[in-house]
């Protein structure tokens, strides 16, 4: 199994393991992480719930694209956001507004992202075959 497929496999299944845990267990989702669960907090979770299902499909369904412009896109959309993810959570780490529990979430994210960016980087000199359309 090539590197993309085993990370993309991994991201979605983490983005649906999210998916699932902010739709329906919000307040736990939202307490686990040291804050107190609001109107406000609980319909936020679930609509981002909708973002994590969404980006777990895409992970899924394109886990077997060979290299390509497509792929490497892929790779950097998906690489940056959880670049972002981590970026985030360490920040409301060090502003001690979540407790040490966002450490597990920021070294996943940490470790994703890192791979996209090995994925992206090392295949960025790969000649991509052009389309026979």
């Amino acid at each position: 199994m090539n590197l993309f497929k085993t990370v993309a496999i991994a991201t979605a299944i983490l983005f649906a393991y999210l998916a699932f845990q902010m739709f329906f267990m919000s307040a736990a989702f939202i307490i686990d992480i040291g804050l107190m669960p609001s109107d406000t907090t609980l319909i936020l979770a679930r609509r981002v719930a909708m973002f994590m299902m969404g980006l777990s499909v895409l992970m899924f369904a394109t886990r077997n694209l060979p290299h390509s412009d497509v792929r490497q896109f892929i790779c950097l959309a998906a690489g940056l956001t959880l670049f972002g993810l981590a970026c985030a959570g360490s920040y409301e780490f060090i502003r001690g507004t979540v407790n040490n529990s966002i450490l597990i979430a920021i070294s996943i994210e940490t470790i994703l992202w890192v791979s996209y960016a090995v994925i992206l980087f090392r295949n960025r000199n790969v000649k991509l075959q052009p389309n026979s359309h």
